[in-house]
C-alpha cells in the first residue's frame, strides 16, 4: 500500500534519492530493486523524520486492520529489507533507529536540495498576468516568448513525471518474494510465478521468458539492467505473495528494463480458491500497462476456473519436483498431481501435470505404460478445457511414441503452439519431430526459439547442440555442448552426445574419451545402456573390435537397438538388421534412425530402408 500524501516528490539522503512520484529509490545514478512494504515503511519514516514512528503505524500504513497477514513478521521482513538496500545496520544505524518496544526513527540527513518539479508551474493566466506588467518595456515578443517557455517547461516536467504507456514487447516474471515469514511457504511463491508466467503465456502479442530461465535470479542481488540484458527482455515483474490459511495477498510491479523504471505497481487480495483469477487479474493489467493486445480467442483462455483449495494446494506442491525431472522427482510430483485431481475431478491443471510426468518419465513405470497413461490423462485435460496448449503439445508428442505417427503429431504440436505461444517445451518437441523428419531448417527456427524463451538454461543450450549433431555439423554441436557443460558439469547427455559428434568427426580417441566419461556418469552404463552401447560402437569403428566385443556382452538382452548399435560398428549388417525389425515389432524402433551415426553402416541396405519408411522416416 502506497503512502498517502507524501510531503516531498523527491527526497534526498546520505547518496540516495527517492521519487515519490515512480516510487524509485536511486543512488549514484544505479536503481535499487526494492519490493513496495519496504518502500512504503522509508517514505513514512521519511515525512516523519526525527520522530519515532511506532510499529502499530507502519502496520496499519501497510495492511489495513481487517487484514490476514502476519503483521509482526511482516514488518520485520520490511524492515530488515529496507536496510539491506540502504546498506544500515541495527546496530550502527545511519538512517534507521530501532526504539525498542516502540517503533523506528529515521535520523539520517535530509539534503535540501529542491527538485525541479517541487515548483508547481503557475497558471497561464498568471504567468500571463504577470509578463503583462512589464510588456511596456520589454514589447509583446518578449511577453510571447516567456509564455511560450514557460509552457514548454511546464509540460516537459508533466511528461517527465507522467510518462505515456511503455510498449513493452518482451518480459520476464522475476521469483515472487515470499513475505509470509514461513520460508515453508516458498514453494507457494514459487507455483504463483510459474502461473503468472503462463498466463501471461497466452498472449501472443508477448515474448515470456520461461519459468526455468526466471528462477535463475531467485534472491539475485543483480540490477533491473542487467537481468534484462542477460534474459534480452523489455520489461520485468517483480511480486511478492502473501499466504495466510487461505487468504492470499499479491503485490505485483512491472518495470521498465530498458529505463531502469517504475511503470505500474498494484495489490490484491483474494480467497485461495480465486486464486487463479487473482492471477488472471493480474496478467490482463500488465498487458493493459504494456499495451499488449489480447485477442477475443486469449482473453477466453485468461478465464479462470474456480478450484478446490485443497486440489491447488496439492498441485503447487507438486510442482516443487517438477523442475528437477529425474524418474523419481516425476514419481513424487506424479502421486500429488493424482491427489489434486481427486479432490476436484474438474481440475484440468491436475491432468496436465500428471500427462507431464509420463511425457518426462516416471519410476516404476516403463515407457509404454507412460505413453498410455499420459495420453489418457492429456485427453481430460482437453475435455475440461480444450484450449490448453500445454495438454495439446503434449498429447501430440505422447501419440507419436505410440502411433509413429508424425503427421497428426505434428498438427496436435502446431496447435498446442497456436494456444500456447510462450510454452518452450512446445518448441522443444516439435524441434525434435522436426529433426526426426529430417527438416532441419525448420528445427533450427524452432530451437532457436527455445533458447529465446529458456535463455539461461542449460537445456535449450544442449538440443541446439543436439540439433546440429542432427545435422551433422559436427564441429558446431561440440561448441554447443561444451557451452552446455560449462553451465552444468555433470550433465551425462553432453559427454555421450559430444563423443557421437567426435564419431562422426572420425576422432576415435576423443570419441572414446567423452563416451567413456558418460559412462562413468551412468553408474559405468547400468543406469543408461545407451552411451555403453555407442562406446562400442566408436571401439568397433576405431578397430579395437576386442574391446567392443566386451561391451556386447555387458548390454541387456531386451536392449534390442542398443545391440545393433554395436553390431552396426563391427559390420555384422545382417545382425543389426535383424535386430532393428525385432525393434519395429516390439514398437520400439528408434525414431532416431534416420540421422544417428551408428547406423550410417546400415544405410545403403534396402532392408534398413525399408524400415524408415515404415514409420515415416527417410
Amino acid at each position: 500500500m502506497e503512502a498517502s500524501a507524501p510531503s516531498k516528490p523527491v527526497w534526498r539522503f546520505g547518496e540516495f534519492e527517492l521519487d515519490t512520484r515512480s516510487r524509485e529509490l536511486r543512488s549514484r545514478g544505479r536503481r535499487h530493486r526494492i519490493q513496495d512494504n519496504p518502500l512504503t515503511v522509508l517514505l513514512l519514516l521519511l515525512e516523519r523524520k526525527g520522530e519515532v514512528v511506532t510499529r502499530e503505524e507502519l502496520k496499519l500504513r501497510l495492511w489495513p486492520a481487517d487484514t490476514f497477514v502476519e503483521a509482526d513478521d511482516g514488518l520485520n521482513t520490511a524492515i530488515r529489507k529496507l536496510r539491506e538496500v540502504l546498506g544500515d545496520s541495527s546496530d550502527h544505524p545511519a538512517y534507521i533507529e530501532t526504539i525498542p518496544r516502540r517503533g523506528y526513527r529515521f535520523i539520517g540527513k535530509i539534503l535540501d536540495d529542491q527538485d525541479p518539479a517541487e515548483a508547481t508551474p503557475a497558471e497561464p493566466g498568471a504567468i500571463a498576468a504577470s509578463v503583462e506588467l512589464k510588456s511596456s518595456k520589454r514589447g509583446w515578443k518578449v511577453v510571447a516568448t516567456a509564455l511560450a517557455l514557460t509552457l514548454a517547461a511546464g509540460a516537459a516536467a508533466w511528461f517527465r513525471y507522467h510518462p505515456r504507456p511503455t510498449a513493452v514487447r518482451s518480459i520476464a516474471v522475476l521469483p515472487f518474494e515470499n513475505l509470509s515469514g514461513d520460508p515453508a511457504q516458498d514453494y507457494f511463491a514459487d507455483a504463483m510465478t510459474e502461473e503468472l508466467t503462463s498466463d501471461l503465456g497466452k498472449i501472443s502479442a508477448l515474448r515470456v521468458i520461461s519459468r526455468t530461465s526466471a528462477m535463475h535470479y531467485k534472491k539475485t542481488q543483480k540490477t533491473t539492467p542487467e537481468i534484462a540484458a542477460e534474459l534480452n527482455v523489455d520489461g520485468l515483474v517483480e511480486s511478492s505473495v502473501v499466504r495466510s490459511g487461505d487468504r492470499v495477498r499479491i503485490t505485483a510491479q512491472l518495470i521498465d528494463a530498458r529505463g531502469d523504471r517504475h511503470l505500474w505497481s498494484e495489490s490484491y487480495e483474494r480467497d485461495l480458491q480465486d486464486v487463479l483469477t487473482l492471477q488472471s487479474d493480474v496478467a490482463r493489467a500488465i498487458a493493459l500497462q504494456v499495451r499488449a493486445v489480447i485477442t477475443p480467442d486469449e482473453n477466453e483462455r485468461l478465464r479462470p476456473q474456480l478450484v478446490d483449495p485443497r486440489a491447488y494446494e496439492a498441485y503447487m506442491r507438486g510442482r516443487v519436483f517438477v523442475d528437477r525431472w529425474t524418474p523419481e522427482d516425476s514419481a513424487q510430483a506424479l502421486r500429488l498431481f493424482e491427489l489434486a485431481a481427486s479432490l476436484d475431478r474438474n481440475y484440468a491443471l491436475a491432468y496436465v501435470g500428471m500427462a507431464e510426468c509420463y511425457v518426462y518419465g516416471v519410476a516404476g513405470v516403463n515407457e509404454e505404460e507412460s505413453v498410455k497413461r499420459g495420453i489418457a490423462a492429456a485427453t481430460r485435460a482437453l475435455q475440461l478445457k480444450p484450449d490448453m496448449g500445454e495438454a495439446h503439445a503434449m498429447l501430440g508428442m505422447l501419440r507419436l511414441q505410440r502411433d509413429w505417427d508424425f503427421p497428426a503429431a505434428e498438427a496436435e504440436i502446431k496447435k498446442g503452439i497456436a494456444l500456447s505461444p510462450n510454452y518452450a517445451s512446445a518448441h522443444h518437441w516439435y524441434s525434435h519431430l522436426l529433426i526426426e523428419l529430417g527438416r532441419f531448417d525448420e528445427s533450427l527456427i524452432e530451437a532457436k526459439k527455445l533458447l529465446e524463451f529458456d535463455p539461461v538454461s542449460p537445456t535449450p543450450v544442449g538440443h541446439l547442440a543436439y540439433h546440429y549433431r542432427a545435422a551433422r555439423q559436427w564441429d558446431s554441436a561440440i561448441v554447443w555442448y561444451q557451452k552446455e557443460l560449462a553451465m552444468d558439469p555433470t550433465h551425462i547427455d553432453d559427454f555421450g552426445e559430444m563423443g557421437q559428434a567426435y564419431v562422426g568427426k572420425r576422432m576415435f580417441p576423443d570419441a572414446i574419451r567423452e563416451l567413456s566419461r558418460a559412462v562413468e556418469l551412468s553408474r559405468n552404463g547400468t543406469q543408461y545402456p545407451y552411451y555403453l552401447a555407442r562406446l562400442g560402437y566408436a571401439y568397433a569403428l576405431s578397430g579395437d573390435v576386442a574391446e567392443a566385443r566386451k561391451i556386447l556382452v555387458k548390454l541387456p538382452s531386451t536392449g534390442l537397438n542398443d545391440l545393433a548399435c554395436v553390431y552396426s560398428g563391427l559390420g555384422d549388417i545382417d545382425k543389426s538388421i535383424a535386430l532393428l525389425e525385432e525393434s519395429f515389432r516390439h514398437h520400439t524402433f528408434p525414431l532416431d534412425a534416420g540421422y544417428a551415426v551408428e547406423f550410417d553402416p546400415l544405410r545403403s541396405d534396402p532392408r534398413f530402408t525399408q524400415l524408415l519408411h515404415s514409420i515415416g522416416l527417410r
